[in-house]
């Protein structure tokens, strides 16, 4: 994924296509940019009245303040299913999550599923066994692992 432009560059682009006595397509060779990029920066700075980039919208939230329950969900019963997880942390938090955030939450716990073999699930062997240490650091949601 390419990374994004920064405000000085936008900043800088803008001031020349203000200036006038260049075409967009001089203006967008200049600067390394494409002639859409400059089009569209121009139409929000007409329209909008914007000269910088609109904020981040955050992305997804993991779980944020429902992990410490999730993990002493996990950790009383190792051998249940994705979806009871669910069910009795919306009975702790009063929150639904959806199945694919809970597993990326449980992965992010260092909950790993257990393997098994080609057989129905048996319900005397764990579902999940723990990778991290009980206790160990883990980098809260939008920053990355090292």
């Amino acid at each position: 994924m390419t990374r994004a432009y920064s405000s000085d560059l936008r900043e800088r682009v803008l001031r020349a296509c203000e200036a006038g006595g260049e075409t967009q397509s001089s203006i967008a060779r200049r600067f390394e940019v494409s002639q859409a990029t400059v089009s569209s920066w121009r139409k929000q700075a007409r329209e909008e009245g914007r000269h910088e980039a609109k904020a981040h919208a955050g992305g997804r939230v993991m779980l944020a303040g429902d992990l410490p329950e999730l993990d002493a969900v996990v950790a009383d019963h190792t051998d249940a299913q994705l979806a009871q997880y669910a069910h009795w942390l919306e009975e702790r938090t009063g929150r639904r999550h959806s199945l694919p955030a809970l597993c990326r939450a449980l992965q992010r716990l260092g909950w790993r599923r257990k393997k098994s073999p080609c057989t129905p699930a048996s319900t005397s062997v764990p579902m999940y066994r723990r990778i991290a240490k009980p206790g160990a650091r883990i980098s809260p949601p939008g920053q990355p692992r090292i």
